[in-house]
């Protein structure tokens, strides 16, 4: 048996081995952010991911043992997407820690990207915060530029500020910074997308695990981590917070979602937890933004939170703060723009009458209302869900919040849905006809559309193709909420599915990362 065990199979030793790969240009980033050179940054992260790979080899399911005979052609194709998934992560993380390199970014043909970083907004509130100006949200404050990246308007809840701030402790420069931010983001993803497939578990636990190289093959997860938008990591995060609650652990739960909730849209899920009556997960989500709250007012004082209520908050209310959405010339704008009040500006530009801020504005709360709805429908089903069921469920009602918002780059707007491309995917029994259209999903869900750099099609041309995109993602995430769990729809009583602190549950995680080799999942 201590042989059986020992041995390691070269399907694990290939999975372990791209697994610990994929979190090493990670790594390598954030080094470099501390004044190594990149390529010293790339061996010295090497060794802690080297010294992983065979701990983690040996915990992988013995039910991969033997899997490329019989399935040559899949093997084939996820090594590949694997090592593709590796090469663009170290592209983007290089050109992070180097931004002498822009050829290595995740679209090194298209200036707009190549310039843009979301992280600039942040990093220059955290600037103006030290220096105790009295409105660190006045847009006149951000029209500068960092070398080639210009500087991006900062909207975000004064709390926000507390992760930046936390960078210049160390005394770094914006590019330093970017490279640390983009390798703590990343990692974030990655633990969410690794711990979720874990949780699931059994076969579909097994499957999204394989598919993670995919997800992160993607151009969503790609742009977004290079631009540093924290969309990404409030998703993973408020994901991990779940996982958390699920296992009992509320405190550390609350202290994930209580941070992400100050991006909003993760508010959506404290309806969820309301509604499913797991009031501690509530109480401790609240009580760590409250937490937060006091460090932020503290640590910046009264000004950048006078400043939101009396400036940025009306802005917001109005819809001034994405005037810039309705500037000729930027129609590109709202070609990308996958929320669902953008929906107006489409409309617009394609010649439609009526279509004002104010309509953005009814529209972005009759939308508001629908996904509160949609989110307490999904809720009510919970105990009737499997792990995967709900996984989905939680990536689906945090993308429908994000569709909220007056203003959401594709990029971001597709985070969700690849995440939840990946849920079904690894539950889908393939055929011929399921193979091609879980192949035309994830084409679909990484479908981010330049902005420049290559020849594209016209403006309104353009905005059919993004709107059926958009249409497209809307579709699953609503899908995966209305649809009725596997329990109901087979009559199986209820308390056979709930996996709180159950046999079962337990069970599923010892099938994804047993040592018995006698042990087959199902």
């Amino acid at each position: 048996m201590n042989t059986a065990v020992r041995k390691i199979s070269v399907e694990r030793s290939v999975v372990a081995a791209l697994t610990v790969a994929l979190g090493w240009p990670m790594l390598a980033s954030a080094l470099a952010g501390f004044g190594l050179s990149f390529a010293v940054a790339l061996i010295v992260a090497a060794v802690p991911f080297a010294a992983a790979w065979l701990p983690l080899a040996r915990r992988l399911p013995a039910q991969w043992d033997g899997q490329r005979r019989g399935h040559g052609l899949a093997s084939a194709v996820l090594l590949v997407v694997g090592l593709l998934a590796i090469a663009r992560l170290l592209g983007v993380a290089w050109y992070m820690a180097d931004a002498k390199h822009p050829e290595f970014s995740a679209f090194w043909f298209d200036p707009f990207y190549i310039g843009h970083s979301c992280y600039s907004a942040y990093w220059q509130a955290a600037e103006l915060a030290r220096e105790g100006v009295a409105n660190l949200y006045d847009t006149a404050l951000y029209t500068g530029s960092v070398d080639h990246i210009k500087l991006d308007e900062f909207m975000y809840l004064p709390q926000f500020v507390l992760l930046p701030e936390l960078g210049l402790l160390f005394g770094g420069d914006f590019y330093s910074m970017r490279a640390v931010w983009f390798g703590l983001e990343a990692a974030i993803t990655m633990a969410a997308l690794w711990s979720l497939a874990r949780w699931i578990g059994a076969g579909v636990g097994r499957r999204a695990w394989l598919l993670i190289p995919a997800v992160m093959l993607s151009s969503p997860i790609l742009v977004t981590l290079q631009v540093g938008n924290f969309q990404l990591a409030a998703i993973a995060m408020s994901v991990l917070a779940m996982i958390q609650f699920e296992r009992g652990r509320n405190a550390l739960g609350g202290a994930m979602l209580g941070f992400a909730i100050f991006k909003l849209f993760p508010g959506l899920l404290g309806i969820y937890l309301l509604v499913t009556r797991r009031w501690r997960a509530a109480i401790w989500t609240f009580a760590f933004s409250a937490l937060y709250t006091a460090i932020a007012w503290l640590w910046l004082g009264a000004h950048p939170f006078e400043a939101f209520f009396h400036y940025q908050a009306p802005r917001i209310a109005s819809g001034e703060a994405w005037a810039f959405l309705e500037i000729p010339g930027l129609e590109w704008v709202s070609a990308l723009n996958q929320s669902v009040p953008g929906l107006v500006l489409k409309a617009k530009i394609l010649g439609l009458d009526g279509m004002t801020r104010a309509t953005m504005g009814t529209v972005a709360w009759v939308w508001t209302a629908i996904a509160v709805v949609l989110t307490i429908v999904a809720a009510t089903r919970n105990a009737s869900m499997s792990r995967l069921e709900r996984a989905a469920v939680w990536v689906a009602v945090l993308g429908l919040a994000t569709m909220r918002s007056p203003f959401l780059p594709d990029h971001s707007g597709l985070i969700a849905p690849m995440w939840l491309w990946s849920l079904i995917a690894a539950a889908t029994v393939l055929t011929p006809r399921k193979t091609v259209l879980v192949v035309l999903g994830w084409l679909v869900c990484t479908a981010v559309i330049p902005v420049g750099g290559i020849e594209l099609p016209e403006v309104h041309t353009r905005i059919v193709l993004a709107l059926t995109i958009q249409v497209i993602a809307l579709a699953l995430c609503v899908w995966a909420v209305l649809r009725k769990p596997r329990a109901l729809r087979a009559g199986v009583p209820t308390r056979s599915w709930q996996n709180d602190d159950s046999t079962t549950a337990a069970a599923a995680d010892d099938d994804f990362f047993s040592l018995d080799t006698t042990k087959v999942a199902t």
